[in-house]
């Protein structure tokens, strides 16, 4: 597992140290330095993963030139980036000028290796502008990416291993220990509905169909949209190792709140069984739901970071926000998910 991510002359940061455990939420104001933050470990991955190519631009991320990817506001001539597992660190020194940009491995751990190494399949990262409504899907020919970033191979990869047993830990329909088994109870539970795929023989194809309440099945345009956008993080997790790194862009896009506070007990299944979850959102409903499983003991708050982030003269300040036992916010920070109570409070003129 990372235990933490240090990060000097980045974008928008000037120096952060942040802690990560099992399940660590970034939310926060909009270009707070959420993005930025995921954007470091994957320029990590990438660089890690394809030595030869360009050091800012390329398969999981594009930064564009090294001007754009430094600290203007501090005047960075250079950015850092490390994690550290234990006493274990992989870290990268990235210089430049103008266009150009050289990376720098100054420290490398094997295992941090193996998990950072895109090629391994360790590290899984589904975008915000990930794959939406279709009704067959491309079959992953090339295998150089496992699920897509944009989540395009997830429905090839649940096709083709849709029988695999999984780990026990992960089993909630006991009827099936399967991949498609495992997925269409959590499908069913989240939203209702439940999946089917089949190889369209001869083509470079997968066709996708839905039930919903049990009744027919149906073509993905013609269900609700959140599903297709929910599929692809539900096939990624259930189907991880444990000791993997998975980053999630806004998971809750499309899904209406019920269904999102219930996505949140799926994250809470995949960080117990072992894989390591890091998710970006701006959903009152899933930062709700993490402090709900705390107060429930489904996970331990030493299992959960949360963290805040905002700005200040140009510069992301990531604050760490303290949940006890009992689900409570510690230390509450102002815009942190309290506009439905600033709105309530102005309609009662309160």
């Amino acid at each position: 597992m990372i235990d933490s991510v240090f990060i000097k002359g980045f974008k928008c940061f000037d120096e952060v140290d942040m802690e990560l455990s099992g399940i660590t939420l970034l939310t926060g104001v909009n270009s707070g330095g959420k993005s930025s933050f995921i954007q470091a470990l994957l320029l990590l991955s990438q660089n890690v993963s394809y030595r030869k190519l360009s050091p800012l631009n390329g398969h999981l991320v594009s930064i564009g030139r090294f001007v754009e990817a430094r600290n203007f506001v501090t005047n960075s001539k250079e950015f850092y980036i490390e994690i550290t597992s234990g006493k274990n660190k992989l870290s990268y020194r990235f210089t430049g000028e103008g266009d150009d940009c050289v990376s720098e491995k100054l420290s490398c751990d094997d295992e941090l290796v193996r998990i950072f190494d895109y090629n391994q399949r360790h590290i899984h990262y589904l975008c915000a502008d990930r794959i939406g409504v279709k009704d067959i899907y491309n079959k992953n020919l090339d295998q150089a990416d496992k699920y897509g970033v944009f989540g395009e191979y997830a429905l090839d990869f649940l096709e083709k291993n849709k029988s695999i047993k999984l780990d026990e830990r992960l089993i909630k329909d006991s009827s099936s220990l399967t991949l498609e088994a495992q997925l269409n109870y959590w499908l069913k539970y989240i939203l209702n509905a439940e999946i089917s795929t089949e190889d369209i023989i001869g083509t470079d194809r997968v066709k996708v169909e839905y039930s919903y309440q049990g009744l027919r099945k149906l073509r993905p345009s013609n269900i609700g949209s959140g599903i297709s956008y929910i599929i692809s993080a539900l096939i990624i997790g259930l189907s991880a190792e444990s000791g993997d790194l998975i980053l999630l862009e806004n998971p809750e896009i499309h899904l209406h709140p019920k269904a999102q506070a219930k996505l949140t007990e799926f994250f809470v299944c995949i960080a117990n069984f072992g894989a390591q979850l890091i998710i970006e959102s701006h959903s009152d409903h899933i930062y709700n739901g993490i402090r709900r499983n705390i107060n429930k003991n489904t996970i331990s708050p030493t299992d959960v970071a949360i963290y805040f982030f905002q700005t200040k003269g140009g510069l992301s300040e990531p604050t760490r926000i303290e949940i006890n036992k009992c689900g409570q916010v510690i230390n509450h920070q102002e815009g942190l998910f309290d506009q439905f109570d600033n709105d309530l409070d102005e309609l009662l003129g309160l």
